[in-house]
């Protein structure tokens, strides 16, 4: 797992995980060194991202859009919401 994580992550299948004799590995990783190169990317269109927003919702909608995402209906995986749309 990489990333910046902090605090506790609940819902995690810990014995799941136990019970297939999985590892799992973990670091953080480090966003002030790469996160201005991601910017770049995305800036010159080399790393794309539209992808990752399947849904795409006015402010005003945000309880449907809530709704949508914790269902995991209609293929959500993120919900983007649009102010003043």
């Amino acid at each position: 797992m990489l990333g910046v994580f902090a605090g506790m992550v609940d819902k995690f299948p810990l014995g799941a995980m136990m019970n297939k004799g999985l590892t799992v590995r973990g670091a953080q990783q480090h966003g002030q060194r790469y996160v201005p190169e991601i910017l770049r990317h995305m800036e010159s269109g080399v790393l794309t991202t539209e992808h990752l927003a399947t849904h795409t919702m006015p402010l005003t909608q945000a309880a449907e859009g809530y709704r949508i995402f914790k269902e995991k209906a209609d293929g959500c995986v993120r919900t983007v919401f649009e102010p003043g749309s």
